[in-house]
């Protein structure tokens, strides 16, 4: 082998040595500011949802989102969620409002969870207001377009309170 083509080899050997020693570059950690985002969209749904917006109140859903409610089948797909979220708002008594204790974004970026308390009041069957309150479970996923939406919402009730002792 002639010194060119050694020279030609040991070129094209470095350039793939070189190459194979560069780990890929991490994706950058947003995980603050997406933590930011999905208060913020919290925020905003509760505000939807005191306003009595089916409509704005279910765009905070994914597509295929499931909403998981005690005594009830699962709701499935935005636009069931939507059919649901009109018929509870138009309850007179109706009042939704929750909090987001904790938000933790996985380190990927395109999911997260957020952990709550909630208060619903909803009519009970002779018409008065009745109030259920506990904790809720939202998990979220980062979206094509850089938005985050719920994925699966499971609210938990807390025990009913026991009758007062007669």
């Amino acid at each position: 082998m002639n010194t060119a083509h050694r020279l030609i080899w040991l070129a094209v050997l470095a350039i793939l040595t070189g190459c194979a020693q560069q780990p890929p570059a991490a994706p950058p950690d947003t995980r603050s500011a997406d933590e930011a985002a999905i208060r913020a969209a919290v925020s905003e749904w509760s505000s939807a949802a005191q306003a009595k917006d089916a409509a704005r109140f279910a765009s905070f859903y994914a597509d295929d989102a499931v909403l998981m409610m005690e005594g009830t089948a699962d709701v499935r797909g935005k636009e069931a969620i939507t059919k649901a979220a009109t018929g509870m708002m138009q309850d007179p008594n109706f009042a939704l409002s929750f909090q987001a204790d904790r938000i933790v974004v996985a380190r990927s970026g395109d999911i997260a969870y957020e952990t709550g308390s909630y208060s619903l009041t909803m009519s009970d069957p002779a018409k008065n207001p009745a109030t259920q309150r506990g904790n809720y479970v939202v998990v979220w996923q980062k979206q094509g377009d850089g938005t985050w939406k719920a994925a699966i919402d499971a609210p938990v009730s807390e025990p009913a309170a026991a009758p007062a002792a007669q």
